[in-house]
């Protein structure tokens, strides 16, 4: 029997040599200063473009209490540089996200964004050998220092309170953070939500009943205190007093401003202010009036001008013409703390830039007695929020605010963007590296809810290129159990081989597998000569379909229980269901052929879960964790990359983006081009 099987073998090999070796005898040859055969790989390399990286962030109220409920982004960079979405959920009862990801092996920082009012909403962090630890917000003390810079006005209007560093942080702050709570920080969100209308969210508070600048009834002690911003302006916080019912009817009629911050930008967010810092205005008597000024990015790094505009608690003293848009300001009662919330908008509503969420400078004022303010025409905070869904997750933080089984996005690697398998398909023999047997881009949604566990999973799959003979199709394992779905959409099965349990899972396995298409011949259309696809120079590019699959899941899992995209995926060569092609060291599935595993040159060992490599340590699969530009038929990978064989041979320490299109990585002669 093990005769006949090595013969068989022999056979087999001639037979893929010729078939699957010999695609186009028409392309020119490549180097032979280097083969794939040559490098020195070690047993211990994985071939991976990707690293694993643990995402840790808690996120704390400035007396160090956990707040829950915070939705986070990781992002592969700054939005302003194409940063996108990699992975969102929200902290704990902790105040705390943890999740087990991947990251590029290049990537040295990432960012984490949020919309959360009271905690710095874009912040770069580094990255090291297991991820990253963050945390935001937290207890601080009140900065003493003595004033770095000379108070001075830039006109006669603008009156400094005192002196100030550096940085625009007051020298007059109260010794003592006021507290802002996760709960008080809750009440803030809902009632002032980032990037939510606020004239849609409560038009309540647009009322022309509603006065929205502070009218004293009785002498009082006055303060305000800084909470937080959502602002790229470094904006500053002014006030002007006049006797109530005197309201001035131009700019002309204040008499002066007093700067109580001169640079109302948290520490971290182009400023040094902390949640809680408090300033002390003063002793005001009855029927004095406190309106506020916000002089849009008025700080310039040492002292106060007006860069762009002010805008002003009168509303007659803005600028919009409608008089819809003139409000800039809302001043609103918290019953339960006995203080008012002070939102502010810097951008003029009438602008096409205006998102009118008011929450872009936040304060709270504070006065003692707290009778000794005029209440009646001044509209309350809002204590629960909108969450239509029931979900738990308020409208402005639910990626699916209609759905209540979803909540958050995440991608692998990054939204809108795809990585790519590649593959040879002579298992158990030795292809021709040149790895466009199957060239597969995908992109991976795994969609949680509210508790950041996974419901569904939405994958998008493109067969770019496939230089074969054979009819290859793909799959996928998941490390969960083939119960665990609910059911598959999107398959394209032509053939016969694959049988399906009723939830569209392949049937035989105890974890979860699914076929995505059984012949890739019946995906992309082959070449005029009627073998492969997209792979030889000067014959017509086939433009590919885009497959969009989804997986739902019958019960919630852990995130960090489902592994990683794009998980365990395969080929099944030409209709023959037990061969199929796996990354390095991924195990094969129940279905395939166990006793072609060291046959050929294939030297896996799976007493020490080793699969799919040759003697040399050379592979048949590679994941581009990346869009790959991957080899024309017959030109070897280390041909087409030029850092691809230092990459290898180092173990992957260097060149670890040998896949990108930098100075002196690439030959594009052996590159294809669509």
């Amino acid at each position: 029997m093990k005769n006949l099987l090595a013969l068989f073998g022999v056979i087999l090999f001639f037979a893929l040599s010729v078939s699957s070796c010999s695609k186009d005898p028409e392309k020119p040859d490549v180097s032979d200063d280097l083969a794939m055969e040559d490098l020195t790989v070690s047993a211990s390399f994985n071939w991976s473009t990707t690293r694993g990286a643990r995402f840790e962030i808690t996120t704390l109220d400035n007396q160090d209490n956990p707040i829950a409920g915070v939705k986070l982004e990781v992002l592969s960079a700054d939005p302003e540089d194409g940063g996108k979405l990699i992975v969102s959920g929200v902290t704990d009862s902790q105040g705390l996200y943890v999740t087990d990801y991947q990251v590029p092996a290049y990537y040295s920082s990432l960012f984490v964004a949020t919309d959360y009012l009271g905690l710095v909403n874009l912040t770069e962090v580094e990255l090291d050998a297991s991820g990253f630890q963050l945390v935001l917000g937290g207890s601080t003390v009140v900065p003493s220092f003595k004033s770095a810079l000379v108070p001075k006005a830039a006109n006669a209007v603008y009156k400094f309170m005192g002196g100030f560093n550096s940085q625009g942080v007051p020298d007059y702050l109260e010794p003592e953070n006021d507290p802002i709570t996760a709960d008080f920080l809750d009440d803030i969100n809902n009632t002032l939500p980032e990037r939510v209308r606020l004239d849609i969210s409560h038009p309540e508070y647009f009322f022309d009943v509603y006065d929205h600048n502070l009218n004293l009834i009785e002498t009082c002690d006055v303060w305000v205190t800084f909470v937080t911003e959502g602002a790229n302006y470094k904006n500053v916080l002014g006030f002007y007093t006049y006797e109530t019912g005197n309201a001035p009817q131009n700019e002309d009629d204040i008499d002066s401003i007093k700067i109580i911050f001169p640079n109302a930008s948290l520490q971290g967010s182009g400023g040094g202010l902390q949640s809680g810092n408090k300033v002390y205005l003063g002793r005001y008597n009855a029927n004095t009036t406190i309106s506020w000024a916000l002089i849009a990015d008025g700080w310039t790094g040492s002292t106060v001008e007006e860069s762009r505009w002010t805008v002003y608690s009168n509303k007659n003293l803005n600028a919009a013409t409608d008089p819809e848009l003139k409000q800039q300001t809302v001043l609103l009662y918290d019953p339960g703390r006995e203080r008012l919330l002070l939102g502010i908008e810097d951008i003029r509503r009438n602008s096409s830039g205006c998102d009118h969420d008011f929450n872009d400078a936040v304060f709270f004022v504070t006065a003692n007695p707290v009778q000794a303010i005029d209440l009646t025409d001044l509209p309350t905070i809002d204590y629960t929020g909108q969450d239509g869904d029931e979900d738990g997750i308020p409208d402005n933080f639910d990626d699916y605010p209609d759905d209540p089984d979803k909540a958050f996005d995440n991608f692998f690697f990054t939204e809108g963007d795809y990585g790519t398998l590649a593959f040879e398909d002579l298992w158990p023999y030795r292809g021709d590296y040149d790895f466009n047997d199957a060239v597969i881009d995908y992109n991976f949604n795994q969609i949680t809810n509210g508790s950041n566990a996974l419901v569904e999973i939405n994958a998008t799959f493109i067969l770019r290129a496939h230089g074969a003979y054979y009819h290859n199709g793909f799959g996928i394992e998941f490390p969960f159990a083939s119960s665990a779905i609910q059911s598959v959409s999107g398959l394209t099965l032509s053939g016969n081989y694959i049988n399906l349990n009723a939830n569209g899972t392949e049937a035989g396995h105890s974890k979860a597998v699914i076929i995505i298409w059984d012949d890739s011949y019946e995906i992309l259309s082959p070449e005029a000569n009627g073998i492969g696809a997209n792979t030889t120079p000067d014959v017509p590019f086939q433009v590919p379909d885009t497959l969009n699959v989804t997986v739902k899941l019958s019960e919630p899992i852990p995130l960090n229980q489902t592994g990683v995209p794009p998980y365990n995926p395969f080929i099944i060569v030409d209709g023959q269901r037990g061969v199929e092609v796996h990354l390095p060291n991924k195990a094969p599935t129940s279905l395939a052929d166990l006793s072609l595993l060291g046959t050929g040159h294939d030297d896996s060992d799976p007493a020490a879960n080793r699969y799919y490599k040759t003697s040399e340590n050379l592979p048949w699969a590679i994941n581009i964790v990346e869009k790959f530009a991957y080899p024309i038929e017959k030109a070897e990978i280390i041909q087409a990359h030029l850092k691809f064989a230092d990459w290898a041979e180092s173990g992957g320490e260097l060149y670890p983006d040998w896949y990108k299109n930098e100075s002196g990585y690439r030959n594009p002669a052996f590159i294809y081009s669509e």
